[in-house]
């Protein structure tokens, strides 16, 4: 699965301003509601903060992966937000999360989204630089592109 081929401008936030875990979701959260908005069930926000509340979605070497299932979507929605300065997400490395791939998977169907989550498992467990690599341009196309070249370096 590619990944990159899943993204697009609106749905990179290259500088992310939140400072802090709630606000990162925050911020995420908007802007998927504002792609979403007819197909989602307004309490995004609320779900994935019930979901860090069962235990970190930080999976180390600077990722998170926030996810949760919503009503209404019909396959899964991925968002991808950067911090220079990273925020602490309580990861199992105990170290600050700079890259958040926000993933939401349709209720009905959440088969969907656990693949994608696998995908960007795998893609975390096999990189040695994927967060460095993404931090590096500044414009969601520039993002996108790096982590098609971080996708298809490693699958070499």
């Amino acid at each position: 699965m590619k990944i990159h081929a899943l993204l697009d401008e609106g749905s990179v936030l290259p500088r992310l301003a939140a400072r802090d875990r709630d606000g990162v979701l925050r911020e995420m959260s908007a802007r998927l509601e504002a792609r979403y908005a007819p197909a989602l069930d307004g309490l995004l926000l609320d779900k994935l903060l019930k979901r860090e509340e069962l235990g970190t979605t930080a999976i180390g070497k600077g990722v998170a992966v926030p996810h949760c299932r919503c009503k209404g979507l019909q396959s899964p929605a991925l968002l991808l937000g950067l911090s220079q300065e990273g925020v602490t997400f309580e990861a199992v490395d105990g170290k600050p999360s700079h890259v958040f791939f926000l993933l939401v998977s349709p209720e009905d169907n959440p088969g969907a989204g656990l693949s994608l989550l696998a995908a960007i498992a795998g893609l975390v467990r096999r990189s040695r630089s994927l967060s460095s690599r993404l931090l590096k341009p500044d414009t969601a196309t520039g993002v996108i592109e790096a982590l098609r070249t971080e996708e298809e370096r490693i699958r070499a």
